[in-house]
């Protein structure tokens, strides 16, 4: 079973992005470069990964990117801003943006 995963991105309008994909290097890539990434990003270059978390299989996936797309922006801003504070105690937990060192697609 694919492992998939959702992840958010930072568009430069300062808009935010919420995906699913069983390979998110290649879909930052084509978010970034490519016609395949999605019309909306595509009209909002370049983003930034601010999010990327497992979430197990497309199903799963599908329900935590739902989830995450009906939260209002200062309600997906106050969760990024939770998540930011967990790994700062838990390192391994979840990759955000600021990771100086961490490179989620290494």
């Amino acid at each position: 079973m694919k492992q998939w995963w959702v992840y958010m991105l930072r568009c430069a309008d300062q808009s935010l992005y919420t995906g699913i994909s069983t390979e998110p290097a290649r879909r930052f890539h084509e978010h970034n470069h490519s016609p395949r990434g999605a019309r909306y990003t595509r009209a909002r270059r370049p983003v930034t990964p601010v999010l990327l978390v497992p979430a197990g299989d497309k199903s799963s996936a599908s329900r935590l990117e739902a989830g995450l797309k009906r939260l209002s922006r200062p309600n997906k801003d106050k969760l990024l801003a939770a998540l930011r504070a967990e790994k700062r105690r838990q390192p391994l937990s979840i990759w955000m943006e600021g990771d100086e060192h961490d490179d989620p697609l290494a």
